[in-house]
């Protein structure tokens, strides 16, 4: 289930930070606290994550490269998706109760929240990234482990890529998917780098190819692709290739 947030700045300046992510998972966490506290926790301390949400799109800005983006539109949007309609029903209601956002220094009313129509995903689709995809792996480095971020152009991503959207589909429903054969190619990427609370990810935008099960197509359509996407990351949408 996925809905739209139409945010409308509050101010005479208003500035979007470069790194805004873990604000929004704060408050979207908030909202859902405001109708269903207990949903709220589990969304906190779940092992697996159950939503998933955009970057900040924005029509019209201008770029303030120390600061941030300026918003020079009326408005700016915000998608929110998860499997559970029960977490989307609680934030939204918690919209309703309270409609207001700070991100930065930057205040924001939510003017509509409207649901949006679930598209057909069959076992061949076109996906954009409305957020990156983060998908990472474990390296040795002068005799300790370390963390190390991927992106499309490293022979390793498809394959962690593949094994983290399998286990986090089989850790959300405690057993495999009946078809977990899937492939992606890759059209196009673009690195970014995004700093949550106090750890930056690399992560990747990108336009690919997916070919395969329709459980695991539709599972990370609601939940997103790759890793951390409570924060954030692997949301996409489908591109009409017609």
């Amino acid at each position: 289930m996925r809905v739209e947030i139409k945010l409308r700045p509050v101010g005479d300046n208003p500035i979007l930070p470069f790194n805004y992510n873990y604000e929004v998972y704060r408050q979207i966490v908030d909202k859902v606290s405001l109708v269903d506290p207990e949903l709220a926790r589990k969304i906190e301390v779940s092992s697996v994550d159950l939503l998933t949400f955009s970057r900040i799109l924005i029509r019209k800005r201008e770029l303030l490269p120390e600061v941030g983006m300026r918003i020079l539109s009326d408005s700016v949007s915000l998608y929110v998706s998860s499997h559970s309609p029960g977490i989307i029903t609680a934030m939204v209601e918690g919209f309703i109760l309270n409609p207001t956002m700070r991100i930065g220094e930057t205040d924001f009313v939510a003017e509509d929240v409207k649901p949006l129509r679930e598209p057909e995903i069959k076992n061949t689709a076109m996906f954009s990234t409305l957020s990156p995809i983060v998908v990472r792996t474990v390296k040795f480095s002068n005799g300790r482990m370390k963390i190390w971020d991927l992106y499309p152009s490293e022979p390793t991503f498809f394959d962690k890529f593949r094994k983290v959207v399998l286990l986090r589909y089989t850790e959300l429903y405690g057993t495999t998917p009946e078809d977990s054969s899937f492939s992606i190619d890759v059209i196009k990427f673009k690195p970014v780098r995004i700093l949550v609370a106090d750890t930056y990810y690399r992560g990747s935008l990108m336009v690919f190819r997916y070919t395969g099960s329709e459980e695991i197509a539709k599972f990370a359509y609601d939940l997103g692709f790759g890793e951390k996407t409570k924060y954030g990351f692997g949301m996409v949408k489908v591109i009409n290739e017609k």
